[in-house]
């Protein structure tokens, strides 16, 4: 998601290049930090514009802000010391970053540079944060479920929340949110992944669960469905899946797979159709339980699952 809307969208969402200095803000769109930086930028708007500066904001969801932080890591390691949401550079017109930091340096910058003192807090801007993250899930015309997964041993709460693509694959996606939010087969049996296991870890490349145990149709188009397309791309972690009978075509049925890394052996033989949005590190810790032949040796449940609204 990214404000700049005219220009041909780069390989990746920071490589685009500037004709001013350019001062660029990574971050998170359910982050009340950026809600209150993109306030303080209005407010010194006028400023900006007086030293021949633009400002360019990336606004991403969870695992997303991860990897884009990871890829200015590969180019700077003076981003690791800002791992929260947003952080904040100065892109030279030579595509040379300038690191300023999280919204307390900006603060900084800006008091130094603009001779501004912001006055704002962030506590001011949850309200407003919840609103916009509401009004983009609303009108984006994706869907987005959640998995509660139970661990064995482990009380706490273990939200994932899931985008699905359902613009680009609608049969796929449909049949995830039906098997999330829960639907009826042709034997009058109640097909829900709750209750489900996560019933393979295959260490450094996936996570498997999804096998529904009733009679009858395990789809909403009956016994399996099609290959709808290959569009989406394995290329992180992250990504959701429907796992194949034996890997045969067309033999999607209930089953799904979560990547931990890019697996583009995949690619044009599983359909993916979602990406993890946030709780990626639940993902991570159910994949570092021990396995016996794949088999976790520690029962993970999807305790609830549903449709994600904003609350």
């Amino acid at each position: 998601m990214s404000d700049k809307k005219s220009e041909k969208k780069p390989v990746n969402e920071l490589d685009i290049k500037f004709a001013e200095d350019t001062i660029v803000i990574l971050g998170r769109i359910d982050c009340p930090r950026l809600t209150h930086c993109r306030a303080l930028i209005s407010n010194i708007l006028d400023k900006i514009t007086a030293k021949n500066m633009k400002t360019h904001f990336v606004i991403c969801f969870e695992t997303q802000f991860e990897n884009l932080r990871n890829y200015l890591l590969k180019q700077d390691l003076g981003f690791i010391d800002y791992p929260d949401s947003p952080i904040i550079y100065i892109q030279e017109t030579s595509g040379k970053k300038n690191i300023i930091g999280s919204l307390p340096e900006f603060q900084k910058y800006v008091i130094k540079t603009f001779n501004y003192h912001d006055t704002l807090k962030t506590e001011d801007f949850e309200k407003e944060t919840k609103q916009n993250l509401k009004s983009f899930l609303d009108t984006n015309g994706n869907k987005y479920v959640f998995f509660n997964f139970n661990i064995e041993g482990d009380s706490s709460n273990n939200i994932v929340v899931l985008e699905l693509f359902n613009k680009d694959l609608p049969l796929t996606s449909e049949n995830f949110f039906k098997l999330c939010t829960g639907f009826e087969n042709d034997k009058g049996n109640k097909l829900s992944y709750k209750g489900s296991l996560v019933h393979r870890i295959s260490k450094n490349s996936f996570i498997q669960s999804g096998d529904i145990r009733v009679d009858g149709a395990k789809s909403i188009y009956g016994e399996n469905f099609n290959d709808e397309n290959y569009n989406i791309k394995h290329d992180s972690h992250g990504i959701l899946g429907m796992v194949k009978k034996g890997n045969r075509k067309h033999s999607n049925e209930c089953q799904f797979y979560i990547t931990l890394c890019p697996l583009k052996s995949f690619d044009g033989i599983l359909v993916a159709f979602g990406r993890v949005i946030k709780g990626y590190d639940v993902i991570e810790k159910i994949s570092e339980i021990d396995t016996y032949l794949q088999r976790p040796v520690k029962q993970v449940t999807i305790k609830e699952c549903g449709e994600f609204t904003v609350q």
